[in-house]
């Protein structure tokens, strides 16, 4: 009887065995089957979504950061100024109004980035607590293209940079030229002008205009949900002089949306302009933000 009982549960486990193995083999060939319908379901999506007509008209947006900070020392004895308060404020702006259309387009862009410091000495030397411009920078863009394929055109690009606090238009910047822009999808820009020339306008400091290449790439996309990915570079090439009139400026930046446009952002700039940096050690200039964004 106990043998009896013994083969019983040793069929009754193989079998179980048996069972579970057909399951597992049916649920993989159910998910085979499924990711096959996935995969035809997003072919359609994307085949839908190409036959829908492209959108033209105006496209126009804005986005701005302002970064704070502030530090208080007391007898702090490895500081040059043991006893004083530093505050920060930089603020980042940018702005677009784009006309797509079919045949061409008309791209205009701004951005402004300003900073201001502040120190105040608590005791010792004489203070005077005004805040100095640290980073002041306005820059305007107009690039218009006719189309010669749906991602290659024929362009102009006028593109003009100066300060807005101290100096204005003292140094000034105005690049204007001509060539190719191609524009593989709606996220991303890039220009090419081999002819391009470089008016640069100085009342005292001694400048150089010259004839060069200007590209221009910018890229700006939603890389997740709520966070947005924008970078700007610009640069110029002199036929005349290479190594000592040619510039480049590279803007980046990221912000986090939390609610209704508001979050929170980062952004940096790197330049290489050596007649903006003639007697200095070093040729690049950069400045970095962290604040407050607003995204509409």
């Amino acid at each position: 009887m106990n043998q009896t009982k013994f083969i019983l549960i040793l069929i009754a486990i193989f079998s179980f065995g048996e069972i579970t193995a057909q399951s597992i083999d049916s649920l993989n060939a159910r998910k085979a089957e499924l990711r096959a319908e996935i995969s035809n379901l997003e072919g359609e999506l994307k085949r839908t979504i190409s036959a829908f007509p492209p959108v033209y008209g105006w496209r126009t947006g804005f986005s701005g950061l302002l970064g704070f900070s502030l530090t208080d020392m007391n007898n702090w004895v490895s500081s040059a100024n043991k006893d004083a308060t530093t505050s920060n404020i930089q603020v980042s702006a940018a702005g677009f109004a784009h006309l797509i259309e079919e045949k061409f387009f008309w791209r205009n862009n701004a951005q402004l980035n300003l900073g201001w410091q502040k120190l105040n000495l608590k005791t010792g030397a004489e203070d005077e607590s005004k805040y100095q411009s640290t980073v002041d920078v306005f820059q305007i863009s107009s690039l218009y293209g006719y189309r010669i394929s749906p991602t290659l055109a024929a362009s102009a690009l006028g593109e003009f940079r100066t300060s807005v606090i101290n100096n204005i238009f003292d140094p000034a910047y105005l690049d204007i030229g001509v060539g190719f822009t191609w524009t593989p999808n709606a996220n991303l820009v890039v220009t090419v002008h081999p002819l391009n020339y470089n008016f640069i306008f100085s009342d005292e400091v001694e400048y150089e205009s010259s004839l060069g290449a200007k590209v221009v790439a910018d890229y700006n996309r939603e890389i997740f949900d709520g966070v947005n990915l924008r970078s700007n570079l610009t640069g110029f090439m002199s036929y005349e002089d290479a190594s000592e009139l040619s510039n480049f400026t590279w803007t980046t930046g990221v912000n986090f949306t939390a609610f209704k446009g508001i979050g929170v952002g980062v952004e940096y700039a790197l330049r290489w302009n050596k007649q903006e940096t003639r007697g200095l050690d070093d040729d690049m200039q950069s400045y970095f933000v962290l604040g407050l964004s607003y995204n509409f």
